[in-house]
C-alpha cells in the first residue's frame, strides 16, 4: 500500500470517528453523570507473619519504578513492595533498640524531589518521621516549649536516609542523618505528614523545602504544641542539620519558633497543595469538635480565633483527603477526594475547589458522594487510607488486611452505588437504555479501530510497549531503560545482574551473550552479525514486511527487558535512528555487556575498520551530485551509466577476497571485505529506489540499472 492510499484511509477513519464522537457525546456525558461504576483491582499484598496486620501506616510510590512501592508500619519497619506478592524489608528502626525502651513508631515518610534523578543532590534519598521515648542523657539539640504545666516525655524525629543499591532493597545505614528533633509532652502528638511541594522544580524558589505537620490538641496553648505546620530546608549546612527559610512568617517573633509556618490548627491530619501556581495549603484538621477543610497561606494563628477561610465543615470525621489529577477516573479529575466512614460503610466524596485571587472569596461547596464500598471489600472495623501511584491514580491501602488496591472507573458491580435501591426507577431504566445504545456505538467504533489497525499494523504499538532507549551510567555499572518519547527513567538495572543478552532480528535470536563457555563476544562474532544485518538490508521491504531489531536483557531474577532499537514497516521507519546507526550501537552494546558478564570468553576488540578510501569517495561524490545528474548517470541507455556501474563493480572486484584458503589470521579481514562489498551494493540500490520514487527514473530504467548492480553480487 503506498503512502497516498494510507493517508486517504487514515483521513476517512478520522472523519468517521469525529462524526461518531459528536453523536455520542451527549449520551456519554449523561450516563457517567447519573451512574458512575467503579472497580477495585488488587495491586499488592503486604501482610508479613512478623508484622502486626493493623500497623501499616503509609504507602508511597517509587518514582524510579512504577511497579514498586514503599510502605511503613507503626512498629518501625519499612518495606519495598516489588509486585503483587513480593516485598522486602529494607529498614528496621528497632534493630538496635533495647527491649526496656519505648519502641520506635514510624509515623510518616516522603521521598526527596530528586529521588529518581541520578547525579543530583537528593538522588535515592528519603525522609522518615518517628516517635521515640525521650532520653534525658542525650544532649542532642531539640526544639521544644518550656512550661511547668507539662513534662516532655517523647521525641518526634525526622531522619534522612539513602539507598545503597539501585534496586532499593537495602538502605545504607551509614547515611543516616538526623534532621530535626522535637520534644513533645504526649505520645499522641506525632508528625502526621512530611512533604515537599510536588509543583516546585529545581529552578523555582522554595524548591527542596520540607513541610512538617505536627498535630496538637486544643488544651495545648503553647505555639509548638497547638497544631502546627513547620517549614524547613532539610539540607545540611555547615554544622547545622537544617536551615530555616528567611521568609518564614514568624522568623522575627521571639515567642514563636522560627520553623513554624502556621499554628493553632489543633489536630492536623493532612495538607495538600490545591493550586500548582500558588503556595497555598489546603488543610484537613479537627478543630473545636468539627472536621474542617481550610485554605491557608501559611501565616495564620488560630489559637484565639477560628479559621476564616474554611471551605467545608462537617460533624463527620474526614479520614483522608487526596487531590486527584489522574485519567482513569474522568468524573473525578481535578477534584478533592474525601475518605469518610459512617456506621456501616466506607465511602468517598468529591469536592470541587476553585481557588480565588481573593483569600476571603471562596464559596463553600457541599461534597458529592461518588462511591460507597461494600462490606466485602472493607468492613466497618477496617482502617484504610488513600494514596497515589506514579500516574496520579488512586490507590487504597487497607491497613488492617495489608492490601493495596487501585480504583478504576468501569461498569462493574464490585462496588455498590451510594443509593442502593433494589427497585429500578424510571431514570435508571432510561440510563440502562442509553447504556445499551452506547455499547452498540462503541462496538462500531471498535470495528473502525480494528480496520485502522489492519491498515497501520501494530508496529507503533509494539515499539510503545517495549523499551526504546538505553543509557549507560557514568560509572558504567548500570543501564537506564526508557520508553518511547520519555525522558524519565523507567527501569535502572545493574549490569552485574544481567545474566543473558540476546540479539534478535525479526523476532529470531541471532546471537546470545551469557556467562557460559563460548558465549562471549569477539571480532568473528561481530563480523557474523554484520553479515546477517547486511543480508537483511538487501531484502526487499514490501508493504506487509516488518524489520525489527531487539536487544533482550535477562537478569538474575529471571526478569526480561526487551529494547526495540529498530522498527520498520514497509517504507515507514517507526524508530528514530537509521539502520546503519542502530547496527553500530548494537555492536557496541554487545562488546560492553560481554566484557562485563563474560570477560574470560571475550577477546579484546579490534579497531573498527573504515570503508576503503575509493569507496568512500565514490559514495560522497555521488551523494553531492544533483538528483537529475544522478538519475542521468544511472540510466543504462547512456554511456555515463555504464561508467558509473562499472566503477561500482571495479570497487567491488578490488575488494574481492582471493580464492586461496584463508589462514586464521586473515579470516576476519576477509569476512569484513565481504561486508564492505555488500554495504556498497546496498547503498547503490537504495539510491536507485530513491530516484525512482521521486520520478527521476522510469520503471524500465530502474529495472535495468538494478539488474546491472545485482549481477556484480552474483559474480562474487
Amino acid at each position: 500500500m503506498n503512502n497516498q492510499g494510507y493517508n486517504t484511509n487514515l483521513t476517512r477513519c478520522v472523519r468517521y470517528l469525529k462524526v461518531l464522537i459528536s453523536v455520542l457525546s451527549f449520551f456519554t456525558i449523561s450516563i457517567f453523570a447519573e451512574e458512575n461504576k467503579y472497580q477495585l483491582s488488587k495491586i499488592a499484598q503486604l501482610n508479613h507473619s512478623e508484622v502486626d496486620s493493623s500497623s501499616w501506616q503509609q504507602l508511597v510510590t517509587n518514582p524510579s519504578n512504577k511497579h514498586q512501592y514503599f510502605v511503613i508500619n507503626a512498629t518501625g519497619q519499612m518495606y519495598l513492595v516489588d509486585n503483587i506478592d513480593n516485598s522486602y524489608p529494607v529498614l528496621d528502626l528497632n534493630t538496635h533498640q533495647q527491649t526496656d525502651h519505648f519502641p520506635i513508631k514510624l509515623t510518616a515518610i516522603t521521598l526527596h524531589p530528586n529521588f529518581s534523578l541520578r547525579d543530583q543532590i537528593g538522588y535515592n534519598t528519603f525522609y522518615t518521621a518517628h516517635l521515640e521515648a525521650l532520653d534525658k542523657k542525650d544532649k542532642v539539640k531539640r526544639i521544644q516549649e518550656r512550661s511547668n504545666d507539662f513534662t516532655l516525655k517523647f521525641d518526634t524525629v525526622i531522619t534522612e536516609w539513602q539507598f545503597s543499591e539501585s534496586n532499593f532493597k537495602k538502605v545504607d545505614l551509614t547515611t543516616k542523618r538526623e534532621v530535626i528533633r522535637i520534644a513533645v509532652p504526649d505520645q499522641s502528638m506525632t508528625i502526621k505528614q512530611i512533604s515537599f511541594s510536588p509543583y516546585k522544580k529545581a529552578w523555582n524558589d522554595g524548591f527542596g523545602l520540607l513541610y512538617v505537620a505536627l498535630n496538637g490538641q486544643e488544651k495545648w496553648q503553647k505555639p509548638l504544641y497547638s497544631g502546627v505546620i513547620l517549614r524547613i530546608n532539610p539540607a545540611k549546612f555547615g554544622l547545622r542539620n537544617f536551615t530555616v527559610p528567611s521568609n518564614n512568617p514568624f522568623a522575627n517573633d521571639d515567642n514563636i519558633q522560627n520553623e513554624i509556618y502556621l499554628l493553632g490548627g489543633q489536630n492536623i491530619k493532612q495538607f495538600v497543595w490545591p493550586d500548582k501556581n500558588k503556595d497555598d495549603l489546603l488543610l484537613s484538621h479537627y478543630y473545636s469538635n468539627k472536621s474542617l477543610l481550610t485554605l491557608t497561606t501559611g501565616r495564620d494563628d488560630w489559637r484565639d480565633e477560628a479559621p476564616k477561610n474554611t471551605l467545608y465543615s462537617s460533624d463527620t470525621t474526614i479520614k483522608d483527603i487526596l487531590s486527584y489529577h489522574g485519567r482513569s477516573l474522568p468524573s473525578l479529575r481535578n477534584k478533592l477526594l474525601l475518605l469518610r466512614q459512617d456506621d456501616q460503610y466506607w465511602f468517598i466524596d468529591s469536592l470541587s475547589i476553585k481557588p480565588s485571587n481573593n483569600q476571603n472569596d471562596h464559596t463553600s461547596a457541599n461534597p458529592q458522594q461518588e462511591l460507597q464500598f461494600s462490606e466485602q471489600h472493607f468492613t466497618n472495623n477496617s482502617e484504610i487510607s488513600l494514596s497515589k501511584n506514579r500516574d496520579d491514580e488512586v490507590l487504597v491501602l487497607d491497613k488492617t488486611a495489608g492490601i493495596v488496591l487501585q480504583i478504576f472507573q468501569e461498569n462493574f458491580d464490585t462496588i455498590i452505588p451510594a443509593d442502593n435501591n433494589p427497585v429500578p426507577t424510571a431514570e435508571q431504566e432510561e440510563s440502562g437504555a442509553n447504556t445499551y445504545f452506547l455499547l452498540i456505538m462503541l462496538t462500531i467504533i471498535g470495528g473502525v479501530f480494528f480496520m485502522f489497525k489492519r491498515l497501520q499494523f501494530s508496529a507503533k504499538a509494539v515499539v510503545r510497549k517495549q523499551f526504546a532507549k538505553i543509557k549507560l551510567s557514568e560509572s558504567q555499572q548500570q543501564l537506564a531503560l526508557y520508553h518511547r518519547h520519555q525522558n524519565t527513567t523507567d527501569i535502572i538495572i545493574d549490569i552485574i545482574d544481567i545474566v543473558s543478552c540476546e540479539v534478535m532480528l525479526n523476532n529470531q535470536i541471532i546471537s546470545v551473550i551469557n556467562k557460559e563457555a563460548g558465549h562471549g563476544f569477539n571480532d568473528e562474532k561481530e563480523l557474523d552479525l554484520r553479515a546477517i544485518f547486511a543480508k537483511e538490508k538487501i531484502a526487499k521491504m514490501v508493504d506487509d514486511k516488518a524489520r525489527q531489531i531487539n536487544l533482550v536483557f535477562t537478569d538474575n531474577h529471571d526478569k526480561s527487558y526487551t529494547i526495540c532499537l529498530y522498527m520498520r514497516k514497509g517504507s515507514d521507519r517507526i524508530t528514530k535512528k537509521t539502520y546503519s546507526v542502530v547496527i553500530e550501537d548494537l555492536i557496541d552494546w554487545c562488546w560492553l555487556i560481554a566484557q562485563k558478564i563474560n570477560k574470560d570468553e571475550t577477546k579484546k576488540r579490534a579497531k573498527k575498520t573504515a570503508l576503503t578510501t575509493d569507496s568512500s569517495k565514490v559514495n560522497k561524490h555521488q551523494d553531492q551530485m544533483p538528483l537529475h545528474d544522478q538519475a542521468a548517470a544511472i540510466r543504462p541507455s547512456k554511456p555515463s551509466a555504464v561508467k558509473v556501474i562499472d566503477n561500482l563493480e571495479n570497487n567491488a572486484n578490488k575488494a574481492q577476497p582471493t580464492t586461496e584458503p584463508a589462514t586464521d589470521s586473515t579470516a576476519p579481514f576477509e569476512h569484513h571485505q565481504n561486508s564492505t562489498i555488500n554495504t556498497e551494493l546496498v547503498n547503490a540500490l537504495e539510491k536507485l529506489v530513491s530516484l525512482k520514487q521521486q520520478g527521476f527514473l522510469t520503471q524500465d530504467e530502474f529495472t535495468k540499472a538494478k539488474d546491472k548492480l545485482l549481477q556484480s553480487l552474483f559474480n562474487e
